[in-house]
Order: C-alpha cells, then structure tokens, then sequence
C-alpha cells in the first residue's frame, strides 16, 4: 500500500497566470510526491474550467470517466 496526494485548491492570482506558476507548482507536487514515493496525485477542477483541464491534461494527468465524485458538506 502507498500514499495517493490530493491536490487540493491549485490557484494562481489572474495576474501571475501565463506565466509557468502553475505548471511549475505541478511539477513540485509531483516531485514531492515521487521523494515521498507516492503512488498517484489526484487533483479536481470544476468542469467550466477549461485553463485548468488543459494545463493538467498537458501535463499527464487523466481524467476519470469511471467514477463521480461525491462530497456531504457538513458545515
């Protein structure tokens, strides 16, 4: 068994965006992860933004098509 990350709340401030910020934090993240020797990061975006989808398509990650995911809020 090994650890899976999340990638919780990638965000670039509208100005800093085009710049490589956001690809270069992906490429931390999965630096970190593979030091760590994680086996998989996961990540979500919501499903309007198409920057976002690009840029982790362009950068290997998959979309899943098998499963939904699903969330109860509880505050």
């Amino acid at each position: 068994m090994k650890n899976a990350w999340i990638l919780n709340d990638l965000f670039i401030d509208p100005e800093a965006r085009k710049q490589g910020i956001g690809e270069m934090l992906l490429h931390k993240a999965k630096d970190y992860a593979i030091k760590t020797g994680a086996k998989s990061i996961s990540l979500s975006t919501a499903p309007d933004n198409f920057s976002a989808q690009r840029l982790y398509e362009k950068n290997g990650y998959e979309r899943d098509s098998q499963f939904y995911h699903y969330e109860l809020s509880l505050t």
